[in-house]
């Protein structure tokens, strides 16, 4: 029998203790191991709609680090790819997701330099994905707290990135506007962004310039955002694409008409269904006259044993009782 999993012959780092990009830490002080121990699942990217893609074994604290080394499903429809990135050195890195606060603190004295947000001193994770960049923005911009309510970043000082995936020659692209490197690091260029977020709530804009130069800051905001919304119609058009919802051609299209709506185009995009073969189609259909359509006289038929129908009543008595009646009490109101 075929194995439907493999185990990675390398040792990941799911969590330690230094400020992430969105300025606060989580603590492995105050990490809940066993929490994870007991259903330690992850997805490829947090994509949770994709199905379970790993699972971690070997969990443990080492110093300041959360390790661990995954186990690859192969059975999932992205295994092998998954297996074959990872052992060969494309899928370096992993990412904690539906992180658990459980306490935290605000004390400057625990904040390390560039650390602008919390000090997350006991919390846990319910999955933790391989991703090809750490820190995964989708994940960790979603804490919950123990009750499973998520919280407001707002009121622990947490101010998402302004950078999300970007394409390199996006990265690029902003780099120009903000005069600096073209090889300048994603996280330098954050700060740099953050800094000039600042600096407009605290100037006067009329009469200011970044930098000296002929570009005043609120022009500079503006050619930011149009990156910005460029970027997530982009980041949309891209996955609808790879979700075989969209062909290359309405990808351009609709990356013209919906250039500066990205949220009507989410909105359109979640409305489309998903390509299907025919073979699915065929399916679908036989389907249609599976054990959900069958009336008592079919029940009777393909199950003598009388089986089923005792799984019925026990599963659905609703159902049950509506068949019962159709078929010895048809004259019912």
């Amino acid at each position: 029998m075929t194995e439907k999993f493999k185990k990675i012959d390398r040792q990941y780092v799911l969590s330690d203790s230094t400020v992430n990009e969105y300025g606060f830490r989580l603590l492995t002080s105050g990490y809940q191991l066993e929490s994870f121990q007991k259903n330690p699942i992850g997805y490829y990217m947090h994509r949770r709609e994709d199905g379970i893609a790993v699972k971690w074994d070997d969990l443990k604290i080492d110093n300041d680090q959360v390790v661990g080394i995954p186990v690859i499903n192969l059975s999932n429809e992205r295994g092998e790819q998954t297996c074959n990135e990872a052992e060969n050195g494309f899928l370096n890195a992993a990412s904690v997701g539906h992180i658990v606060v459980l306490e935290y603190s605000m004390d400057k004295e625990m904040m390390l330099p560039g650390q602008t947000g919390p000090t997350i001193t006991k919390w846990y994770n319910k999955e933790c994905s391989l991703v090809d960049i750490p820190g995964n923005r989708n994940a960790l911009t979603v804490l919950y707290d123990a009750q499973e309510n998520e919280l407001n970043l707002a009121d622990l000082n947490i101010n998402p990135p302004l950078i999300r995936v970007l394409r390199q020659d996006t990265l690029k692209e902003l780099c120009a506007t903000l005069h600096l490197a073209p090889e300048t690091d994603e996280q330098t260029l954050n700060t740099n962004l953050q800094d000039l977020v600042a600096r407009a709530e605290n100037l006067e804009l009329e009469n200011k310039v970044l930098r000296g130069d002929k570009y005043d800051l609120q022009q500079q905001i503006e050619e930011i955002n149009k990156v910005r919304t460029r970027n997530e119609t982009t980041a949309l058009l891209e996955r609808a694409l790879e979700d075989k919802k969209i062909t290359i051609e309405l990808r351009d299209k609709l990356a013209s008409d919906y250039a500066a709506n990205p949220e009507g185009l989410k909105v359109l995009l979640a409305a489309m269904p998903a390509y299907q073969s025919i073979a699915a189609l065929l399916k679908s259909k036989q389907q249609e006259g599976s054990e959900a359509q069958w009336q008592w006289d079919d029940y009777e038929k393909k199950d003598p044993t009388g089986k089923k129908l005792k799984e019925l009543r026990a599963n659905d008595p609703i159902k049950y009782r509506e068949l019962f009646e159709k078929k010895f009490n048809p004259l019912a109101p």
